[in-house]
């Protein structure tokens, strides 16, 4: 025989039940301050005196949202549309870094957003784990947890959005801004990983070297040497032309992102000098240009990809015009046929800035020529670059010795 299931019996309260002997359950509806939508709760109650003063506890919670409050989402959609200025791949930047906060806090009401909330968000990113596939065991794998460099993007992409609803009155203080960013070490892999003197050396060579004997195509090898000696991030290099080289330097003003052309990452124009290495490598650029009669000369790039990549881009993107901008991937094979060739550590194009960073520094040029050098804006930024190389700590412990030694010969 089926089981018969016991119902609560209405005890006269509104919202109090009698289930079972010296059990009563309290049941109430209350709004949700934070995104104003109707929650349940249920608690139990020993006796009918105790249920009564626990509904009237519960009850205590239930806030009258007002109407006219907004919630994040609708804000973050706001925000972008009053920011057109920011496109490319900084748009993309942007939206994806919303998109993990929208995730949360996309129906809380953008005034109840609390600077706990953004702690306890950002520790249940870290704090997830990851299994990549289900097993018989864990059918439901977790969700990817992130590293504390990426959650603390999300966090400056955060406070950056809400510092207009602070202009606007929302907030009195920015919630994210009383958030203490995550610890975290030193950029790794390819990015992280800077040449020394020696290896800058050796891989100069090693492209002259294989761009010689016809393993490397000529136009590929003078961008990795203008990368090298420029410090000039990949899609600066892709936009480069020749009406930005003026009077001995380089003008970087712009940059380009799946192939369309946008400001450089802040924004900020500079100036990069042309040292004879690459005056050299320029002007053989624009020798083979001139000779073959390269179709991508009427772009004025520098660096134009070839008629054929050029048409298969335009197909890609389903569109009419060709462009000329190089693939981002254009020198990943041939930075490590280098790499392998000059027996270097493994580096990516935006490791010489890093290594022009270095080489700068142990030339002995000025901290704010090499910050304006390379387009940093502040100090720290500056800082996540700089590596302290073996000459430098061999110096510097040096230089102790000398110290120590000579107070003691005063003795």
């Amino acid at each position: 025989m089926p089981i018969k299931k016991s119902r609560p019996e209405p005890t006269g309260v509104r919202g109090i039940y009698k289930d079972g002997p010296k059990r009563f359950l309290v049941r109430v509806r209350w709004t949700d301050p934070r995104t104003g939508r109707r929650r349940k709760k249920e608690r139990v109650a020993s006796t009918l005196a105790k249920a009564v003063a626990l509904k009237a506890e519960l009850a205590g919670t239930d806030p009258t949202p007002r109407s006219t409050r907004q919630r994040f989402a609708d804000y973050v959609e706001q925000w972008l549309r009053e920011h057109p200025e920011i496109e490319g791949s900084s748009l993309v930047y942007y939206v994806n870094n919303l998109g993990h906060a929208t995730a949360t806090f996309g129906q809380y009401y953008l005034d109840a957003i609390q600077p706990g909330d953004i702690r306890k968000w950002m520790a249940s990113m870290k704090k997830r784990g990851y299994r990549p596939r289900p097993t018989k065991k864990n059918p439901e794998p977790k969700k990817k947890s992130y590293s504390n460099a990426t959650i603390n993007g999300w966090l400056r992409v955060l406070r950056h959005v809400l510092d207009d609803a602070v202009d606007a009155g929302v907030f009195a203080r920015n919630p994210a801004r009383g958030v203490k960013a995550l610890k975290e070490g030193r950029t790794r892999g390819l990015r992280g990983t800077a040449l020394s003197l020696k290896e800058f050396r050796r891989f100069i060579e090693s492209v002259e070297k294989l761009t010689a004997d016809k393993e490397m195509s000529a136009d590929v090898g003078r961008m990795l040497i203008t990368a090298a000696w420029t410090g000039m991030r990949k899609g600066e290099l892709f936009a480069l032309r020749w009406d930005d080289v003026v009077e001995g330097e380089i003008r970087v003003e712009r940059s380009v992102y799946k192939r369309k052309e946008k400001a450089t990452k802040t924004g900020d124009p500079r100036r990069v000098t042309i040292v004879e290495p690459l005056e050299q490598v320029l002007n053989a650029q624009r020798r083979w240009l001139l000779v073959t009669q390269h179709p991508g000369l009427e772009s004025g790039l520098v660096f134009p990809a070839s008629p054929r990549h050029a048409r298969a881009g335009a197909s890609r993107c389903k569109v009419d015009e060709v462009s000329w901008y190089r693939s981002p991937s254009v020198l990943d094979a041939p930075l490590k046929k280098v790499v392998d060739a000059a027996e270097v550590p493994a580096v990516s194009a935006h490791s010489f800035r890093r290594t022009f960073e270095n080489l700068q520094r142990e030339a002995g040029v000025d901290l704010l020529v090499r910050r304006a050098v390379a387009g940093w804006r502040t100090e720290s930024a500056h800082a996540i670059y700089a590596t302290v190389a073996r000459s430098e700590r061999d110096a510097a412990a040096k230089a102790v010795v000398e110290l120590v030694t000579a107070g003691a010969a005063g003795c």
